[in-house]
């Protein structure tokens, strides 16, 4: 009979090691990283205040309003992504704590739930990035259209992801970890090619 590892003897959010290792990403023209983060989904109703007093206490940003935004520190991201949905991004392994005391600090209607084991970051900069989403995206991702700090949910080869313009020609894509390893080499495909 096997036990069950404690979780802290489980190597956490490394969802994409195997797959990094086999197949490199990145070249002169794009890199592409796996970055660990905290997943907390909040839904709630813009109506209730105590929702983004909690937020602002804790993250020191408030809650990202406007639709398709997102707010950043050098800790934290909140996404808006729907009228009563915002992801949180938090620093690894800090998610529970972080969900116990906006737990504690929101009163009324209210969720969160804690998605961290079923999504991950990946982070695609350089030249060729927004090249490489224009060849995976119907979504049109030109600097005009989609400028620094939006965030749409979007179809991404066959597949689902958030995706999140960071800078000119860095771009965060929230996708499912179920998905990982294709995303992963359907970018690295796409990075290959001119």
């Amino acid at each position: 009979m096997q036990l069950i590892p404690k979780s802290n003897e489980i190597k956490q959010r490394q969802s994409m090691h195997q797959i990094a290792t086999q197949l490199q990403a990145g070249n002169d023209h794009y890199t592409l990283t796996e970055t660990a983060y905290g997943h907390l989904v909040i839904r709630t109703s813009l109506k209730n205040k105590s929702v983004n007093t909690a937020v602002k206490t804790i993250t020191g940003l408030n809650l990202a309003t406007k639709p398709l935004s997102s707010v950043s520190n050098d800790k934290y991201l909140i996404c808006w992504i729907s009228p009563d949905e915002y992801l949180l991004l938090v620093p690894e392994k800090t998610e529970f704590e972080i969900e116990s005391r906006l737990r504690d600090k929101i009163k009324g209607h209210f969720a969160i739930v804690n998605i961290t084991g079923g999504q991950t970051v990946l982070e695609l900069s350089g030249e060729r990035a927004e090249t490489i989403l224009k060849k995976s995206s119907s979504y049109d991702i030109h600097q005009s259209n989609f400028p620094v700090g939006k965030v749409v949910t979007t179809v991404f080869a066959k597949s689902q992801l958030i995706l999140r313009r960071a800078s000119d020609d860095s771009f965060q894509l929230v996708i499912r970890r179920s998905f990982s390893d294709y995303l992963w080499q359907w970018i690295v495909d796409a990075g290959s090619r001119e």
